[in-house]
């Protein structure tokens, strides 16, 4: 599917070989923090607000940010997930939220630390989600839509009905997910579930059906154990881009993927260590790509991704001694050479 115009992005083209990518960079609230590449850092660990949120205490003695209120006074409505690719599906549930008042994307950060699951580089750079939510903005009614994280050790003890009661003190009035969505302590709740508590107290609940995520062609890529369940998700992306298969990602994704390097420790040759990336690159090969510029401009070239380095070819710009500045790439498809 056509991308839509996008902020500052490279683009860049496939070649098929997965190799493990390891998140690099400081970490806040469960997610890395880098700049966004234009003069800010960016976190989407809590809510945006200008007011601090008060802090509610649980009865079992917990204690958590209240969400600011909605400015139009309306109801503030939570899309659960983890929302680490943020593809058409995850889009789609902050539409639903939108239609029900202010929509909240709500995660649960620290996963992998507490579960010890290995850590990998996000799908989509911290310093981009801004930009995907902006673009979302459209189909939302014009609302924007807001990120807050809860730290996942916090909440993982909780029983269901426990979980439910807690969105609702921290001022949720409706909540959004897909039919797959389980929570509670291990995994106990379900679609229903949530559907019964809302309606016991007093939360609406709105559950939306997945997305289905083959075209002819797509099935030979699955991640492994989802050959059943070929819905677009986070981990279908991965899979996808650990193919180079970078066409049918962008399907998923509803817009090309977009991969954020650093300037600092770069070449001034278009030569970009592995270690430079803040989120996950394709496999290893030569990608048809644009880079975009802090200006907008956009300059196509042919990307060459290694197993060391990402060479974006003929682009030799430097930071000009701004360690802070970043360069934005998306991939297109592969090269015409490749």
């Amino acid at each position: 599917m056509p991308a839509p115009a996008a902020a500052p992005l490279i683009v860049a083209s496939t070649s098929f070989r997965p190799r493990p990518q390891r998140r690099v960079g400081p970490r806040v609230g469960g997610r890395s923090l880098v700049g966004d590449g234009m003069g800010a850092s960016c976190s989407t660990s809590g809510a945006t607000s200008a007011a601090a949120p008060d802090v509610i205490t649980t009865a079992a003695g917990q204690k958590f940010k209240r969400i600011p209120p909605a400015e139009d006074g309306g109801k503030i409505v939570v899309a659960l997930g983890k929302f680490d690719a943020m593809h058409r599906g995850h889009a789609e549930l902050a539409r639903q939220a939108s239609k029900m008042g202010e929509p909240i994307l709500m995660s649960f950060g620290g996963m992998a630390e507490v579960l010890g699951w290995e850590e990998k580089l996000p799908v989509v750079a911290p310093g981009d989600r801004a930009r995907v939510l902006e673009m979302w903005k459209a189909a939302c009614e014009g609302k924007t839509v807001r990120e807050h994280v809860i730290p996942f050790a916090d909440i993982r003890r909780m029983s269901p009905e426990e979980f439910v009661s807690t969105l609702k003190d921290i001022g949720v009035g409706g909540v959004v997910a897909g039919a797959n969505y389980r929570f509670g302590f291990k995994a106990a709740g379900t679609a229903d579930t949530l559907k019964d508590l809302g309606e016991k107290l007093g939360v609406d609940v709105s559950i939306v059906d997945l997305l289905p995520a083959n075209e002819p062609g797509d099935e030979g890529v699955y991640p492994a154990g989802y050959e059943n369940t070929p819905q677009v998700s986070s981990t279908r992306v991965r899979a996808c881009l650990d193919a180079g298969d970078v066409e049918q990602a962008a399907r998923l994704l509803g817009r090309n993927h977009s991969l954020v390097l650093r300037m600092a420790g770069a070449g001034g040759d278009g030569r970009f260590p592995t270690s430079t990336a803040t989120n996950q690159y394709p496999a290893i090969g030569r990608y048809a790509a644009i880079v975009v510029g802090a200006d907008g401009g956009r300059t196509p070239t042919t990307a060459e991704v290694t197993d060391r380095e990402i060479v974006l070819e003929g682009w030799g710009e430097t930071n000009g001694g701004n360690d802070d500045a970043n360069v934005c790439v998306e991939f297109v498809g592969p090269a015409a050479d490749a």
